[in-house]
């Protein structure tokens, strides 16, 4: 661990000891699950980070209501189609901005919709997303327990009292030699220490760093430290509470710094209310270290690792059914222990004080408190490991349970977006899924009859692979390449991937793929496997760009028979059909339901902001 010595007898405060742990980007418990598997990662899109607020900053301006109380305002849907990068599956930020508002609603009364229909007392439904709610948790856990006691809105006031400076100051950093000795480096301090010396009785700073010749170090005349700094940076933090005319002499991990504060300026800060969330996720910062230590140190103490006993056989018999099957945790685990516990060998895995391991437990911890990666492969060496861990974690929900967690988490106005997304998931399971009619033989082949000359009427398609440039030269020369003989793909190893579509109407356009109609009329006047290039145009954002293609597939426009889409593609647009028009219908019937109010003026505005 790195240290700071101090000259003049400098005493460090516990913040600053703590922050010489420098931050890292995971919690020790993530790194050690990360080990045994994959945590899941939902990209479906989630319930905006809405609330039911009684009142809004002016800088928020409402651009739908829904019922009395739950507001969206133009910041949260602005940071919605950030995050889920809408402006780049859109040709325009209208296009992008409404389509995000109306997912971001829809999501929110279906998730309304899911309370008022009781469907979270529904324990088979629940049970479906019973990892990731046990996850959360956790997660939930750790955050009112251990962050919030060290990253809170008390504690962000006191820091705001102290923020309104800026320390400037000379900053020498006599760097580490890569073969440090306790020569070298005492050699280096006694050299730090002497222009410290120097700094002090106000010596002339070149003057100084000539006397010593020295090579390895590194010089900021006017380093500006600022509070931000002190929460990710041990030295600044000492920094910032030295007086104007003090020096310092600080061993870091990258050197010794020898330190002279030349001034100290005050700053305007932003009210606290506008700033509070940036100083908390500061302090969060700065105090990473300290609540995950603590943490850790909690799960480690809920069970007494002396009291367990391990069943040898059994581990024995679990490692033999992972190393058989690579994918044995990808769903065939289940069935196996299944049978097992049902034919009356529910043998037991460990024992320990207050509580024991069976083969029925272990299946309950994967199927509620683990969140495998299919491909674990489970030896004698982690087994005991991974299994301590999903009972730590099952601990850790217990407790979180017990203060109550689990109703912050699952309720209609969830700020958890895990949470949300998965009950939409589940509400789309059970409401929308489970109104699909039945696939009938009978159903299907009047279903084609119906939708033949729509649906099953098979437009052309061209998909291209195309290197795009702002430079002809370089579209020149790639297709002088492809002239000589060379294959498209061996020019270069990168391209884009484009379809294009010919509609009824005759007009052509892109589909399911991003950068606009620009190539369409010459991707469907190519051959397959021809290329042609440089072909000029003009894009509204990036201007004029050059662009070789090549043709890879073709499909041409037809009818399709029934023979042709009988089986998995009829069955497939069966539901997809029914699906969206069971959602529409409902939709329609829940924005009337939960009295969904946008206001246009306002929606205007957040789109043409910025």
């Amino acid at each position: 661990m790195p240290t700071l010595l101090f000259h003049n007898t400098f005493v460090l405060s516990d913040l600053s000891y703590i922050l010489t742990n420098m931050i890292k980007p995971l919690t020790k418990l993530l790194k050690k699950l990360k080990k045994y598997f994959t945590i899941v990662i939902l990209f479906l899109p989630v319930i905006a980070n809405a609330q039911n607020k009684s009142t809004i900053s002016n800088d928020d301006t409402v651009v739908t209501k829904i019922g009395k109380d739950y507001l969206i305002t133009a910041k949260e849907l602005r940071q919605y189609v950030m995050k889920w990068h809408y402006e780049r599956r859109f040709r325009t930020k209208s296009e992008a901005y409404n389509y995000a508002l109306n997912e971001m609603i829809t999501n929110q009364i279906r998730l309304f919709d899911f309370f008022d229909r009781k469907l979270n007392e529904n324990h088979a439904l629940m049970d479906k997303i019973s990892r990731i709610v046990n996850y959360e948790l956790v997660n939930a856990y750790f955050n009112k327990r251990f962050v919030d006691k060290y990253a809170n809105e008390k504690m962000a006031l006191e820091a705001y009292k102290s923020m309104d400076k800026e320390v400037i100051c000379i900053d020498i950093t006599l760097l580490m030699p890569s073969d440090t000795t306790k020569e070298k480096l005492d050699s280096l301090k006694s050299i730090a220490l002497n222009i410290e010396t120097g700094l002090n009785k106000n010596y002339d700073l070149n003057s100084l760093l000539k006397n010593y010749s020295l090579k390895n170090f590194r010089l900021n005349a006017k380093r500006k430290v600022t509070w931000a700094e002190t929460m990710a940076d041990p030295v600044a933090n000492v920094i910032f509470r030295l007086q104007k005319g003090f020096t310092r002499v600080l061993e870091s991990a990258d050197g010794f710094h020898i330190i002279k504060v030349l001034d100290i300026k005050k700053i305007k800060l932003e009210p606290f209310e506008k700033i509070k969330d940036e100083i908390i996720s500061q302090l969060q910062k700065g105090y990473y270290q300290v609540f995950n230590n603590a943490f850790d140190n909690y799960r480690l103490g809920l069970i007494d690792k002396s009291s367990i006993k391990w069943n040898q056989s059994a581990l024995n018999q679990i490692v033999k059914w992972s190393s058989e099957d690579a994918r044995f945790y990808a769903g065939a685990y289940k069935d196996t222990i299944e049978s097992e516990i049902s034919h009356g060998n529910n043998f037991q895995i460990l024992s320990y004080k207050n509580g024991k391991v069976d083969l029925k437990e272990y299946l309950r911890l994967w199927e509620q408190v683990i969140v495998p990666s299919p491909n674990t492969i489970l030896n004698h060496t982690n087994i005991k490991e991974f299994i301590l861990d999903a009972l730590y974690n099952n601990d850790v929900v217990k407790a979180a349970k017990k203060i109550g967690l689990e109703k912050e988490l699952i309720n209609p106005y969830t700020q958890d977006p895990v949470i949300a997304n998965r009950l939409v998931y589940l509400y789309n399971l059970a409401v929308i899924d489970g109104s699909i009619p039945e696939a009938t033989p009978e159903a299907l082949y009047k279903f084609y009859e119906e939708h033949k000359d729509t649906i099953f009427y098979q437009l052309k398609k061209v998909y291209i692979y195309a290197r795009i440039y702002s430079d002809s030269a370089k579209a020149a020369a790639d297709i002088n390449e492809i002239k000589k003989g060379t294959p498209f793909e061996k020019v270069s190893d990168s391209w884009w991937d484009k379809i294009f579509i010919r509609e009824r109407d005759g007009s052509l356009k892109a589909f399911r793929s991003t950068g606009g109609n620009y190539l369409a009329k010459a991707a469907f006047e190519l051959n397959l496997d021809e290329s042609a290039g440089p072909i000029e145009y003009y894009d509204s954002t990036k201007g004029k760009q050059f662009a070789v293609i090549k043709c890879v597939k073709i499909i041409p426009e037809k009818q399709l028979t029934y023979d042709e889409v009988k089986g998995k593609k009829v069955e497939e647009e069966f539901r997809n059909f029914y699906r969206q028009k069971i959602a529409d219908e409902i939709d329609a019937s829940l924005k009337k339901k939960y009295d969904v109010e946008i206001f246009p003026k306002a929606l205007s505005e957040a789109i043409s902001a910025d």
